[in-house]
């Protein structure tokens, strides 16, 4: 892999880009399976766009397994930066300036929120404010610092120093109260930003059959779900069609298992692309265009749902996963992205139908009460599993031990070989962890929509591994060219000492990724013993015999409720190969699988639920 990349032709950037992006992503993901990648357009103008839920790392992922060469729009937040931003230039990515990258805390206080309803009027008050003064003509935003949530748009510029006319504030939903002013609050103002320049670049781009990509939910987050998208893809796409280019639209899914985990896995899955309808292009064209673009954000957002697995919180989202992985078939050893994807949709779309359903209600308690049942006792679904599975598979106590023991002499054998390797990188793993923890912590205090702010964690080791990664490795060579040059001095080994350090910088980011890869051979070996050894214990059993009670109940609730009468018809999923290829030329990197659980989107493909109720288990 890396005399591939050595090898390489420079002189096509975006090959070589890609190139170094596979080779990073590589290395940091245990495993990454792409999907439907045939309905991906191979020429033409295109924009693909994808949900944002592990922040650089998406637009990495997208570069690196997508064929064509893409241009990404980024912050000029994220543009002005060090590393990143210098990486954003050489990658040719448009520059786009956001009201939040600009905003600045007003003066005084918000003291009211007025609303004349027969006249469809809203005001907002201020004391010791100064509007007229400020930035904050029409289309400008009010945000609260603690208070309402949410932005209030200005709808004209400022009647005065305190008032100031506002559009029709938001409605209440089931997440968000209307917003209301009980006391006075300090709030920020976003100034309205003119894009007319990016526009002007995207179009140019896309009429030379360019291809844009863009996250329009603007910020990256780790809800388990989608945000509302911004407006800016139905301007460039209804744009871009009224002028005549023939441009395409296609959404693209990223779900992490654990996006924030050195290791992990991932699957990029790519849906079906589609042209602006023709119908909204002549709207744009005669003025109706905020019609028109609200029209297709309504199709961007249901193409995007499409490929991407949503679920209220995250609680939810594992709760459900662990209800999948109850049901799934016993003797599946390693499920693909391909049928991870559609398993998991078709249960986030199935109990988001019948979830008010007291049979739904009860599945659901019964599994919670479950998880906080083996949290409580230091034990985890995928060991209960692993052990009844391999109980099924040997038949007997002896061939059970013979496999622990198996995987320890395993764990044996592959530790110390990959300990030179774990010993040279560890400093350069310890601080680079160390740095994206405190950007994390950075993060969730800035950000209103992060959870936990584990979307920035992997971007951030990813960032500081490329700059300690050199550092390391030169003091690395530089000590061994000393060492070698005192051990030879007056010897006839004058080439030996020249070509010892040459050597070792070859041959040391091999061995660092051999060791890597011989790490995960003996950490779920490991895994695998402890799972194994552990089953004869009282709890070991007793939550046993509670999860296959449990499977009986996940089963027969599906079976009766959701295989026919909630799944979407459309098929979401599908038996894949273990190697993570798909029918459609879908392609992946394997790796040994241990736990389930995800953030960000998926979906797609054949079906998933075979008429003898499971599929096939793919090789350990």
């Amino acid at each position: 892999m890396i005399l591939h990349l050595g090898f390489c032709n420079w002189t096509d950037s975006s090959r070589a880009r890609s190139r170094i992006f596979k080779f990073i992503l590589k290395v940091f993901f245990r495993r990454v399976d792409v999907l439907n990648i045939n309905s991906l357009p191979m020429e033409g103008p295109l924009i693909i766009y994808g949900n944002h839920a592990n922040q650089f790392v998406d637009a990495m992922n997208l570069i690196a397994k997508c064929p064509r060469s893409i241009s990404f729009l980024i912050a000029m937040k994220s543009w002005k930066r060090r590393v990143i931003g210098d990486a954003a230039k050489l990658l040719g990515a448009v520059p786009v300036l956001r009201p939040q990258d600009i905003a600045f805390k007003g003066e005084g206080k918000i003291v009211k929120l007025e609303i004349d309803e027969e006249k469809g009027q809203y005001w907002a008050i201020g004391e010791g404010t100064n509007f007229t003064q400020i930035d904050l003509k029409k289309g400008a935003k009010l945000r609260a610092i603690k208070g309402w949530r949410g932005d209030l748009v200005t709808a004209e510029d400022p009647i005065s120093d305190t008032k100031v006319e506002m559009k029709k504030f938001p409605e209440a939903t089931e997440d968000t109260p209307a917003p209301v002013c009980t006391e006075p609050v300090d709030f920020k103002i976003l100034p309205k930003v003119d894009q007319k320049k990016v526009f002007g670049d995207v179009n140019a781009l896309l009429a030379n059959n360019g291809t844009i990509g863009m996250f329009p939910e603007g910020g990256s987050h780790d809800q388990g779900h989608l945000l509302p998208l911004k407006a800016g893809i139905t301007i460039m796409a209804l744009g871009s069609a009224a002028e005549g280019t023939p441009v395409l639209i296609i959404p693209v899914g990223l779900v992490y298992f654990h996006a924030h985990r050195f290791r992990s896995k991932a699957v990029v899955q790519y849906g079906e692309p589609f042209p602006p309808p023709p119908r909204l292009v002549e709207m744009y064209r005669g003025g109706e265009t905020r019609k028109a673009c609200g029209e297709l954000l309504e199709i961007v957002t249901r193409r995007l749902a499409e490929v991407t697995i949503n679920t209220p919180d995250f609680k939810t989202n594992k709760i459900l996963q662990t209800v999948r992985r109850l049901y799934q078939p016993d003797m599946l050893k390693q499920m693909t992205g391909r049928e991870f994807m559609g398993y998991s949709k078709k249960f986030t779309t199935g109990f988001e139908r019948i979830k008010e359903t007291e049979g739904a209600k009860k599945v659901l308690s019964e599994v919670s009460e479950y998880m906080e049942e083996l949290k409580r006792m230091g034990i985890k679904d995928k060991e209960l599993r692993l052990v009844y599975r391999v109980k099924k598979q040997y038949g007997n106590e002896c061939m059970v031990s013979m496999f622990g023991y198996s995987h320890l002499l395993l764990f044996l054998v592959t530790l110390p070989l990959s300990f030179p390797g774990l010993l040279l990188n560890t400093p350069i793993m310890y601080l680079s962890r160390h740095l994206a923890l405190k950007q994390q912590v950075r993060a969730l205090k800035a950000s209103k929509v992060k959870v936990g702010a584990y979307d920035v964690v992997a971007s951030e080791m990813v960032k500081w591994a490329g700059v300690f990664v050199p550092i390391f490795y030169t003091i690395y060579i530089i000590i061994v060219a000393v060492a070698a040059d005192i051990y030879m001095r007056g010897k006839e080994w004058k080439m030996m000492r020249l070509l010892t350090p040459v050597l070792v910088f070859v041959f040391l980011p091999h061995l660092s990724y051999v060791s890597i890869l011989l790490s995960d051979v003996w950490f779920f070996s490991w895994k695998k013993f402890c799972a194994i050894f552990r089953r004869g214990g009282s709890d070991f059993k007793k939550m046993g015999l509670r999860r296959l009670e449990l499977v009986r109940r996940v089963r027969k609730f599906v079976e009766d409720n959701l295989r026919e009468k909630t799944f979407a018809v459309r098929d979401y999923g599908g038996e894949g190969n273990s190697d993570g290829e798909d029918d459609s030329g879908a392609t992946g990197e394997t790796g040994e699988t241990g736990e389930t659980g995800s953030s960000g989107g998926g979906g797609g493909g054949n079906k998933v639920f075979p008429e003898d109720g499971g599929a096939k288990g793919g090789a350990e």
